[in-house]
């Protein structure tokens, strides 16, 4: 069974592959996927993103959404 950690790094690496950014406001792609995922798989658990490091010694710190 995946952990909420895995499921959001695994995220990230997809959707930081596929997203198109605005040359306007484009700085990275991979906040932008930060941002998509955090959307995705923890506004609807009720959880905000804290702290975020992916690998082999990752770590998915949540915090509750106000």
């Amino acid at each position: 069974m995946a952990t909420q950690k895995d499921k959001f790094c695994k995220c990230v690496k997809a959707v930081r592959r596929t997203v198109k950014l605005n040359k306007k406001y484009a700085k990275s792609k991979e906040g932008a996927a930060i941002a998509i995922c955090t959307r995705t798989i923890l506004f609807p658990r009720g959880r905000t993103l804290k702290k975020l490091r992916c690998g082999k010694k990752g770590k998915l710190t949540t915090q509750k959404r106000k």
